[in-house]
């Protein structure tokens, strides 16, 4: 029979192995988590990205917009849907490099946009426009209450 000394040295052992089982499975957990969370953002991403290609190929004139054209209503439209996406995919994944590189495609498009003084910069966060005001040094914005129709 096992003394008393050699019954408690077991015992403490078998805490010891489970609560080390139970940091593993912790662990285990949160890293699981993480990995569903980035998924669930990849996809977001991916599915955010493919509504605005699938808006590109509908409007084909919009999306290959020249820089020499102007600004017009149809464009502007069009080119706020194209940067509301980067700002979406800027908020999710922007810390992915393939990602960044996507983003910077969809501001590159619509440069004469950014420089047209259409966009209205209060509509975006704040964020968002410090970094497209580092990819386009001619951004311009527009005043928010142009828009507005006068008090009656």
């Amino acid at each position: 029979m096992l003394s008393g000394a050699t019954l408690q040295l077991i015992a403490v052992l078998v805490t010891m192995v489970t609560a080390a089982g139970s940091v593993c499975a912790l662990i285990w957990g949160v890293w699981t988590y993480r990995r569903g969370a980035d998924a669930q953002l990849q996809l977001l991403a991916f599915a955010t990205l493919q509504r605005y290609l699938d808006h590109a190929v509908d409007h084909p004139d919009l999306a290959s917009w020249n820089a020499s054209q102007s600004v017009d209503t149809r464009y502007a439209w069009f080119a706020a849907q194209a940067l509301t996406t980067a700002q979406t995919l800027w908020l999710l994944v922007a810390r992915h490099p393939t990602w960044q590189r996507s983003i910077n495609a969809i501001v590159r498009q619509h440069q004469p946009y950014l420089e047209s003084g259409q966009f209205v910069c209060d509509d975006f966060d704040p964020d968002f426009v410090a970094f497209l005001r580092t990819r386009c040094s001619g951004l311009k914005c527009a005043d928010p209450s142009a828009d507005r129709a006068p008090a009656q």
